[in-house]
């Protein structure tokens, strides 16, 4: 048994190993028994091979077994380390009845949920776009006692250096009465953009679309970048343990708290377009910002960009498609590397959408370019904001018409066919593999292509 609670205790292995046996063995009372000892006890647990107590009992077609584990938060999907989840082994043992009940359980989960959500997509705040030319309303909120400031300096975010027991990166959120005295200084001696991101409450992490809206309770969200980044002097943040942290993916905005990426990928796209575009397209002159922070004016009073809407206006996304080709017999999937990836690593295939292009032309250009190969039937997955500075990824899953390589040098370092256990094992053990194939990390939309494919495939 592994990856059991740091405590160590007894009683915790014990009713751990009680689980997996009760479920291995179809003993109902048994297991209701050891969760009611130990209720907290995740009913997901692997062993030394990546079993949970729900394949097991799939294994052995126990279908009362099934159904606790099920409604106890077991999840249906969770992989072994040779990719097969609990539908996987009862199909390859015969167990058709278990196999129904899970399949029956996922239909009837699936059917009021809403679409899958990428690390970057969680939307907690209701934007409030018909707002954002009140400049009256927005200036009232922004200096209550409700208003919420998100830091950047160079648009590097300021986090908690260190917030135990939590995982990964915190963003510190300041209030009007700690950026008063910063916000107050003229702008030639603190440039900085300010912009408004929305009404809600991110410490109770529920996606927006799941609730009937903001409440009296929610807060008005900004955010701040300074063009360079503030002094102790300037702006003390010593008392709240703070840092600014990098300025691409590989920093810890791509750790922080789910709940909160979607409100740093907002707020850091938008601000990264006003950091370059101070100029307009148009006729050159300089440009302010409008609408909170999501438009940009010419000052010229002749400039044609004053009349109608025109898109250099507008903050910019550019739209990237992103695939994960399966082979012909659908055993295999189509992965590449850049040279700029860390050893071992291999990803799905990516390029930008080019104008007057469709999704389904990008997708199989940017295939045939990087790799040679040809895909036929394109099958779309999910999406994900990524701003670094503004793109938005178009998650899809294509299926190749022949298998022969070609690849790129220019674009690729290399691109190969890998089999689905060896690509199952890299997802189970993640960075921590020493040899073979490695995946991106779960924050990354590939890895939840790369993931999707491994549930849709049952071959084992």
């Amino acid at each position: 048994m592994n990856n059991l609670d740091d405590d160590g205790s007894d009683i915790h292995a014990t009713t751990a190993e009680t689980i997996f046996k009760a479920a291995g063995e179809g003993n109902l009372k048994q297991l209701e028994d050891a969760f009611a000892i130990l209720p907290s006890l995740s009913k997901d647990i692997p062993d030394s091979r990546g079993w949970t107590p729900l394949m097991l009992a799939a294994r052995n077609g126990h279908l009362d077994v099934i159904e606790l584990l099920l409604k106890n938060g077991a999840d249906p999907l969770a992989m072994n380390k040779n990719g097969q989840t609990a539908t996987d082994v009862a199909s390859f043992w015969n167990q058709n009845s278990a196999l129904n009940a899970v399949r029956g359980f996922l239909r009837a989960k699936k059917s009021p949920e809403l679409e899958f959500v990428n690390y970057f997509s969680h939307g907690v705040v209701d934007r409030q776009a018909y707002k954002r030319s009140d400049k009256g309303h927005i200036e009232s909120v922004m200096k209550s006692e409700k208003s919420r400031f998100v830091v950047f300096g160079e648009l590097r975010l300021l986090c908690a250096k260190a917030l135990p027991p939590a995982k990964g990166s915190r963003v510190l959120y300041f209030t009007w009465h700690e950026m008063e005295k910063v916000l107050s200084l003229n702008e030639e001696d603190m440039e900085r953009d300010i912009i408004f991101l929305g009404v809600g409450d991110v410490n109770k992490g529920t996606l927006l679309r799941e609730t009937a809206g903001t409440t009296d309770d929610s807060f008005a969200y900004f955010a701040v970048n300074f063009k360079q980044v503030p002094t102790q002097e300037q702006f003390p943040i010593t008392h709240r343990e703070g840092e600014f942290v990098g300025r691409g993916y590989n920093s810890g905005i791509t750790a922080l708290q789910k709940e909160e990426s979607g409100l740093v990928a907002q707020a850091r796209a938008v601000l990264a377009w006003h950091d370059k575009y101070i100029y307009c397209p148009t006729c050159g002159s300089k440009t302010v910002m409008v609408d909170s922070g999501y438009k940009r004016q010419c000052v010229s009073s002749d400039c044609p960009s004053l009349n109608g809407a025109h898109n250099t206006c507008f903050p910019r996304t550019d739209p990237v498609v992103i695939v994960l080709v399966t082979s012909k017999d659908g055993n295999k999937c189509l992965l590449g590397r850049q040279k700029r990836f860390p050893p071992q690593v291999y990803s799905c295939l990516a390029g930008f959408m080019e104008p007057g292009e469709t999704i389904e032309d990008a997708a199989r250009r940017e295939v045939m370019e990087e790799a040679g190969v040809k895909v036929g039937k394109l099958e779309y997955h999910s999406s994900q904001p990524w701003p670094f500075p503004s793109n938005i990824m178009i998650g899809l899953i294509g299926h190749a018409v022949c298998d022969d390589i070609t690849v790129d040098k220019v674009e690729l370092e290399d691109a190969q066919w890998f089999e689905r256990a060896e690509v199952a094992k890299a997802v189970a053990e993640g960075f921590t593999r020493a040899e073979g194939l490695k995946v991106p990390t779960p924050n990354a939309i590939a890895y939840q292509l790369i993931k999707a494919w491994l549930t849709m495939t049952s071959n084992l």
